[in-house]
């Protein structure tokens, strides 16, 4: 009798041993963590299937594809309006004149009408027919180069201002006239 309870216990020992290791965890009370641990498979439901309809078609379908031509331009698109904000970023990090330079170019009203003009290419490309794609690629890009030239510009007027006067009153080593004159500022850089 005692072999007959020792092993009805030990069955019972390693039956919940067993139901604890592979039963499922239990849910969490914070939604979040419930969502991340859902299993996406449990949650698809699988359509009824429905009777087959016959369907009369006057055309062949055209395959909903991009051809790469297309597929090029949007690609370039989208460079186009990725980059202004990659070369602002990256010219903001190296100068640290350049972020004043962008808020007084961003007051202008002439680099105003540049970007008002590109959001309406920009709002306009969904809709537009192929033929007249090349045409918008080519003014984003002409509307860049002009943006940056504005940009750089400012740049450049900053750094050739004088420095501001010291402290200490002692003349600064700008302020001092030399006689080496100093070479005109360098051409804007265009982006292409």
């Amino acid at each position: 009798m005692r072999n007959t309870l020792l092993a009805l216990l030990l069955l019972v020992a390693v039956g919940f041993g067993a139901w604890r290791f592979l039963a499922p965890p239990a849910a969490s009370k914070n939604p979040m963590e419930r969502m991340r641990t859902a299993n996406p498979i449990e949650t698809v439901r699988v359509a009824k299937p429905v009777a087959p309809t016959p369907v009369v078609r006057s055309a062949p379908a055209a395959p909903n594809q991009m051809t790469a031509k297309r597929a090029q331009m949007e690609e370039r698109f989208t460079d186009l309006k990725e980059e202004g904000r990659r070369v602002r970023e990256t010219l903001i990090a190296s100068d640290p004149k350049a972020a004043q330079a962008y808020n007084d170019v961003v007051r202008r009203p002439e680099y105003r009408a540049l970007l008002d003009r590109r959001h309406q290419i920009e709002a306009a490309w969904a809709a537009a027919p192929e033929n007249e794609r090349d045409g918008m690629l080519s003014e984003m890009n002409s509307l860049r180069q002009q943006g940056f030239t504005l940009i750089l510009g400012e740049i450049q007027r900053l750094q050739s201002q004088p420095a501001a006067p010291t402290a200490g009153g002692a003349p600064s080593p700008s302020s001092v006239p030399s006689s080496v004159p100093t070479p005109p500022p360098a051409p804007p850089v265009v982006f292409q």
